[in-house]
């Protein structure tokens, strides 16, 4: 049987979903197709029930300092893992259960199978065919075990099993500092799990300026035992597990494995298209318009491979439901980049990064700030730390970008991106306000640093000059 619609969405994640609701608005005639767990990366196994988890070990860990404040009795409490996980999954499941409920009114055109190209407008779903005018790949991305490891599979805690623990183990291997590494690497550790992490590379959190990676890798390398070199497993000891670098071996109690995501492009007959797949299995398609060369397949969300982002795979979804009920392809500008890991402090990229500034040749200025000696950040982290490298157009000073490890660095780094999105120049953002005492304070010396830097620079007013009458 052979049901013919005018558009297939395959996968019901955020992409998906979002496309969805465009889709929805334009034709009754459409399909979503998923056969995996619904609610989304996000709330199941990704952003939402990680927060809650840092959450959680951030509260712990400021009993630390409680002795120090004149609050005694700090030294009695203990967390109880089994309760921990529980808590978070309650909140994760209340999550989830939000994006399937809104769900409700589409039930009808969700199909729970899986799917395959049979060419360009045809998919498989075993005992039925669908035709679509358009069709949009929507289906995610999922972590990655390695073949060498895969005899200790039962080892290994990837990011989609790990919030389904009952319970904590009392020693863990953190392989990768990336953002998923560090933000659970950490809150585990404050949470009193022994942690040992690896990284190739002195860095964490995805930041690519080299001053703020080693600052970064030192940082937490003071709180945590990180050691520097490729991680790998070595052998099983019993019901644990030998794990080392180059510098030595450890044992421990399980694997939890944070060196990234892999979209999900198997077995759906990518190859049945008719086009060229790179080395990955990937398809060439237009990263403006989403379109898979020129057919009438468009590619979203996560299985990409450019940012595995929630914001920007709602993006996706809302250029792939346009385009696939659109009359003509469209190409749409990206939003201003903007990435966060909810370390402590945060670690942040806001516009273009210092790798992405300096592979493009671009003529930039840098301005740093510091909050080492902020008392605030001392009252918000318990201990003062953190700086950030601010990016300008060498020439007029216009913001370029940011990469940032502060104290409320999710808070700056959304106004770091809003001000590189408006155009802003350093010479306009400093006669914006600041108010005192707040972390933001410490974005004013790179602003200033940066005017000092310019070929055309503003006067270092830093408040706008009142325009007298007959002025011009």
């Amino acid at each position: 049987m052979t049901r013919e619609v005018d558009v297939a969405i395959i996968g019901a994640g955020t992409a998906g979903l979002t496309a969805q609701e465009f889709v929805a608005e334009k034709t009754d005639n459409y399909v979503i197709i998923d056969d995996g767990p619904l609610g989304t990366t996000c709330a199941r196994v990704g952003c939402m029930p990680s927060k809650a988890l840092i959450a959680v070990a951030n509260n712990f860990h400021k009993c630390l300092f409680f002795d120090e404040y004149g609050i005694s009795g700090a030294n009695a409490l203990r967390p109880d893992y089994s309760r921990i996980m529980a808590w978070v999954r309650m909140l994760r499941d209340e999550f989830t259960d939000g994006v399937i409920q809104e769900m409700s009114t589409f039930t009808d055109r969700l199909i729970r199978k899986r799917a395959r190209f049979i060419d360009a407008n045809t998919l498989d779903l075993g005992d039925e065919r669908i035709r679509a005018r358009r069709i949009i790949i929507a289906t995610g991305s999922k972590p990655w075990i390695p073949e060498r490891w895969q005899p200790y599979k039962d080892l290994i805690i990837d990011t989609d099993q790990f919030f389904e623990l009952a319970d904590l183990p009392g020693s863990l291997a953190v392989f990768g500092l990336g953002p998923i590494g560090i933000e659970l690497g950490q809150a585990l550790h404050r949470l009193g799990v022994e942690i040992i992490a690896f990284s190739r590379r002195k860095t964490a959190g995805g930041l690519t300026d080299p001053d703020l990676q080693t600052y970064a890798f030192e940082h937490f390398s003071k709180e945590m035992n990180i050691k520097l070199g490729t991680a790998d497993i070595r052998r099983r000891l019993g019901n644990k597990v030998v794990v080392g670098c180059e510098s030595g071996e450890w044992t421990v109690d399980r694997i939890l494995l944070a060196t990234g995501r892999r979209p999900v492009i198997q077995d759906l007959g990518l190859e049945n298209l008719g086009v060229e797949l790179d080395d990955r299995g990937m398809p060439p398609f237009d990263p403006g318009t989403l379109q898979i060369k020129d057919l009438p397949v468009f590619l979203a969300g996560d299985v990409n491979g450019q940012k595995p982002i929630l914001h920007e795979a709602a993006d996706d979804g809302t250029i792939a439901g346009y385009n696939t009920t659109a009359k003509r392809i469209s190409c749409f500008k990206k939003r201003t980049p903007l990435a966060i890991t909810f370390s402590s402090p945060d670690i942040a990229i806001a516009g273009l990064s210092h790798k992405e500034l300096t592979t493009r040749g671009v003529e930039f200025v840098t301005g740093k700030a510091s909050w080492e000696k902020l008392g605030r950040a001392r009252m918000i982290l318990g201990k003062a730390a953190g700086i950030a490298r601010i990016y300008a157009d060498k020439k007029n000073g216009r913001l370029l970008g940011a990469e940032l490890m502060a104290p409320a660095g999710e808070h700056m780094a959304h106004l770091l991106s809003w001000a590189v999105g408006a155009g802003l120049t350093a010479a306009r953002a400093l006669t914006m306000p600041f108010y005192h005492p707040v972390p933001e304070e410490a974005l004013r010396s790179a602003l200033g640093q940066i005017l000092k830097q310019i070929d055309d620079p503003a006067p270092d007013f830093r408040l706008e000059l009142c325009q007298k009458k007959g002025d011009s």
